[in-house]
């Protein structure tokens, strides 16, 4: 088992979150790829440890906030600590993400809306400088992949929201960010 002193300033930190709702299972849910491992189709949160024992996420209701490292961590079944390549991009997304601090949820995941949500924040911090995408976008899904229906949580959710549901539409998923195996240097499972 990885001890937290293995995390180091500039890692991303992806999780299953401990907590069992059905914002999380749906999220895990709409990520997950067929024959992908087991941990990998639970991932539903990523976010940056910036040092100083500090993690930035976005967070539903509270949108992007600081953390402690030990109590983003105690949150996850399981964590994975992801280490880039690129020093550059490393330094330029802490500088972006900690600007970031303040703004509100995206609970629509609309690439226009205001604020972000989880990964959006995390794609958004490791641009390069002039502004090109460091991890590729891909088209959202909320649908199961084995009928080809919406998930009923997301019909529910996008008619509270009073808004078409994005599928197909370019953006994120902590999965999604975690399968481009290329982009990082190492990638540590980190168990709770």
């Amino acid at each position: 088992m990885l001890k937290n002193n293995n995390i180091k300033c500039g890692d991303i930190l992806f999780q299953y979150l401990r907590e069992e709702n059905t914002f999380n299972g749906a999220v895990s849910y709409s990520g997950s790829a067929p024959n992908d491992n087991e941990l990998m189709n639970k991932i539903n949160h990523v976010g940056l440890y910036i040092g100083q024992n500090i993690v930035i996420e976005a967070i539903p209701k509270k949108g992007v906030i600081k953390n402690t490292l030990n109590r983003f961590l105690t949150a996850g079944r399981y964590n994975i600590i992801g280490t880039i390549n690129n020093q550059l991009v490393i330094k330029n997304a802490l500088m972006r993400i900690k600007a970031c601090i303040g703004f509100p949820y995206n609970d629509s995941f609309d690439a226009n809306a205001k604020g972000f949500y989880c990964s959006e924040l995390i794609t958004y911090a490791f641009r390069h400088q002039t502004g090109k995408d460091y991890f590729q976008l891909y088209p959202m899904n909320f649908k199961d992949l084995t009928t080809d229906q919406f998930i009923p949580y997301w019909i529910d959710y996008y008619r509270n929201l009073k808004q078409t549901i994005p599928q197909g539409e370019l953006g994120s998923h902590p999965q999604q960010l975690l399968r481009q195996k290329e982009l990082f240097k190492t990638i540590l499972t980190l168990e709770c």
